[in-house]
């Protein structure tokens, strides 16, 4: 056999093997990162990367839509395959697309505006008209989010000189357009690519108005192209057609119109691929965009992904020797932090910019403390005037500045909530309230507001308050309030007999109260003032000739506490709540006679279990009308939902009253990341209620027992309860309730 046909097979062994084993790099082929948009689904992109960096793959541009912006930014700011692992682990995706801060960190006041009406119906106005936000979510805690993991970049204004060279792609919803993100503030990169419509608003930038860049070109291959590399990796994450079965719900219509648009573009995008590309298509069946529960699956898919295209991705990997000199060379310098000579505000809201500055806990001539500066931010946006509040670093005549930009509402602060509320034994007896609220912000620099509610049905409620802060803290405050509320009061009762309907009077009162108070921490307020009060109770229904009637007049002192730390106030899984309120009337002061009344209601929660999924709630009532005369609007009232399960609302009345109760409750349905949820809830409750005539009757011993098994469900219009109660004396009743249980007996929780 020749020389030559025995060498040649030789030749060709080692050809293989060279081009199959890691180059020294010097003079490798150069690579671009091309990461496709799709929601949760674009979490396999971090685990794309993970064998990428196995495989000792460089790459040396990043380009990225939607979910691979986000990824993609992660990574080309520096972050190792690890890091973007820890990142993904622990990102708490519900809080990333809220805007909202927990609600035991809210002020007091915002607390109180969930205790007129349990309803999520609210209108926003400005100048007004109605006016709606260009989004559910703003993206105040996104941005600050993807903020807090890019800080050692932010500095950093053309995308060419991060570690990796990085493009985002977003959508110019003007003109459908694609825009392409090469410098500028990242964050604003990242956050304009995410902008999913509908769900989270559009930004704002260079003079146009930037939504999700999947709209436009959701797998950016030609981006990736134009970045000067060789060859791409790309990674099609797209979010496949749902059948019609399941195309089921309005947010399944969404999706798949949304699949329409980003499939045609992507097709396009795709198609603009060489031969030298290579494509990682992770399997990603039966995920869908909003499956971030499935996080730890996801990135599993893509890191499967792309050890299973090991044959033709190992071409690009390289030796140890250049792969350390990557990874040395991705280290992005941490920024240089000098001392802050100047504090600057960009505040467009009614109210003063002193009242941002305050709450600023900055030195100047100290270095920024970026972690205070963000809990700080979140303090001033809980007073709920800003869409969006962000602080940047800038640099003039006066030295090294902190700049706080504060953006009003472009939709106005002002909010009209309407509600409803129904409670029925669907026997006959009912309570059905219909109204509204309406909230006016920023009547002046100090953040006053003026707030109304007015109500029609079996109670009728028509009031007015002031609150007016009186320094830039809102620690004290003034707040006059005028009301009208007329009810009915059954006659059974310790004074009555209740073996036969005597019949109910229908109470009138209006009354006048100059209180002013003190904001304690976020979770107290304590409140004291003078009240005057005029009033009649007339005969509403009667089986006798001689039921009572006549005028009264109330005026003396009030003193009242508020302590809210509920994470939710209708179906609260941890904190507690105490509101009591002491009133002395004094003839003196304008009350027929001298008396004391007050009442308090308080209530704690806690939950166990997996994902914290059962919540034990604790709820106790009482009030105390001590030496005040036998007359009905004296009375506290028991009987309804939650209220001696089992009776008609309402149905017994006195002026001592006791009333607690346990109730055991389980969630049924699972989280959603998107602020649209209506989660379910099976609960049952155990209670025990009494009324005297006379303080010195009282016995916890002659408590009545009762107790409810119910399903539950917190929609848009408040707490939808379908219940059954039973008494200890097996008086039972079922109920449906809308809204709160517990507004519907007359209580005003020091508003």
């Amino acid at each position: 056999m020749p020389t030559s046909r025995l060498l040649f097979p030789l030749w060709l062994l080692a050809t293989c093997f060279v081009a199959s084993s890691p180059t020294s790099g010097q003079d490798r082929e150069t690579i671009g990162l091309v990461l496709a948009g799709g929601g949760a689904r674009g979490i396999a992109h971090a685990g794309v990367i993970r064998a990428l960096e196995e495989m000792q793959i460089p790459v040396d541009a990043v380009a990225g839509t939607s979910m691979g912006a986000l990824v993609g930014g992660l990574y080309a700011t520096g972050m190792s395959a690890d890091k973007l692992y820890d990142v993904i682990a622990a990102m708490d995706w519900n809080e990333a697309f809220e805007d909202s801060l927990e609600r035991q960190e809210l002020t007091s006041r915002r607390k109180s505006d969930d205790y007129d009406y349990a309803s999520q119906v609210k209108l926003a106005f400005k100048e007004g008209t109605v006016s709606i936000p260009l989004g559910i979510v703003q993206g105040q805690q996104t941005r600050q989010i993807i903020k807090g993991l890019v800080i050692d970049a932010v500095h950093v204004r053309n995308f060419d000189d991060l570690p990796i060279p990085y493009r985002s792609v977003a959508t110019d919803i003007e003109t459908g357009d694609a825009y392409v993100f090469s410098e500028g503030d990242i964050v604003t990169a990242m956050r304009a690519s995410m902008s999913l419509p509908a769900l989270l608003a559009p930004v704002e930038h260079d003079d146009r108005l930037l939504v999700d860049g999947g709209m436009a070109m959701n797998i950016p291959v030609e981006i990736g192209h134009s970045m000067g590399v060789d060859r791409l990796i790309v990674v099609d994450i797209g979010t496949p057609l749902r059948s019609r079965d399941n195309i089921n719900s309005l947010l399944a219509i969404t999706d798949q119109m949304l699949g329409f648009l980003t499939r045609k573009n992507s097709l396009r995008s795709l198609a603009a691929m060489t031969e030298r590309d290579i494509l990682v298509n992770p399997d990603l069946t039966a995920i869908g965009m909003l499956d971030f529960e499935q996080a730890e699956e996801i990135y599993r898919r893509g890191y499967e992904a792309a050890l299973a295209m090991s044959d033709q991705l190992a071409a690009l990997s390289v030796d140890d020797t250049a792969w350390g000199n990557y990874l040395a060379a991705r280290t992005l310098p941490s920024p240089t932090n000098p001392p802050v000579d100047f504090i600057a505000i960009h505040n467009d809201s009614p109210v003063s910019d002193d009242l941002i500055r305050v709450r600023i806990s900055q030195t100047v001539g100290e270095p920024l403390d970026r972690e205070q500066l963000l809990s700080d931010i979140a303090t001033i946006y809980a007073l709920d005037y800003w869409e969006i509040i962000d602080y940047d670093t800038l640099q003039d005549e006066r030295g090294n500045g902190l700049l706080i930009q504060a953006s009003a509402k472009t939709w106005g602060s002002d909010k009209l909530k309407i509600g409803l509320n129904l409670l029925t034994d669907l026997d006959g007896s009912s309570e059905i309230n219909f109204g509204g609220s309406y909230l006016l912000k920023g009547v002046n620099e100090l953040g006053g507001e003026l707030y109304g509610i007015a109500q029609l049905g079996d109670t009728v409620t028509l009031s007015g308050e002031m609150y007016q802060p009186l320094d830039l803290h809102n620690r004290f405050f003034l707040a006059p309030y005028l009301g009208y509320t007329d009810y009915d009061v059954l006659t059974f009762g310790p004074d009555n007999d209740v073996s036969r309907t005597i019949g109910a009077w229908l109470v009138r009162r209006g009354q006048l109260e100059l209180s002013g108070g003190m904001n304690l921490f976020a979770n107290s307020q304590v409140r004291a003032g003078l009240f005057q009060g005029l009033g009649e109770f007339r005969t509403d229904i009667s089986a006798v000739e001689d039921l009572i009637e006549d005028d009264f007049r109330e005026g003396g002192v009030l003193l009242s506490y508020r302590y809210d730390n509920l994470n939710n106030a209708f179906f609260p899984t941890r904190g507690g709540f105490l509101f009591a309120e002491y009133q002395v009337h004094r003839e003196d002061l304008g009350a027929d006679n001298d008396f004391e009344r007050w009442r308090a209601v308080t209530q704690a929660a806690l939950s166990f279990g997996a994902e914290q999924r059962n919540s034990l709630i604790f709820t106790a009532r009482t009030g105390q009308s001590i030496k005040a005369r036998n007359e009905p609007q004296n009375y506290y009232q028991l009987g309804g939902l939650f209220n001696l399960s089992g009776l008609s609302n309402n149905f017994l009345s006195g002026r001592q009253m006791a009333f607690v109760m346990a109730q055991y409750q389980r969630r049924l349905s699972n989280d959603t990341v998107i602020p649209i949820d209506l989660p379910v809830y099976l609960g049952a409750s155990l209670e025990g209620g009494q009324l005297w005539s006379r303080r010195s009757e009282v016995d916890v011993d002659d408590l009545v027992m009762a107790g409810s098994i119910y399903l539950a469900i917190n929609s848009p219009i408040g707490p939808i309860h379908f219940a059954y109660g039973r008494t200890e004396d097996s008086v039972d009743a079922i109920y449906l309730s809308l809204g709160w249980p517990f507004l519907a007996y007359g209580q005003r929780l020091g508003r």
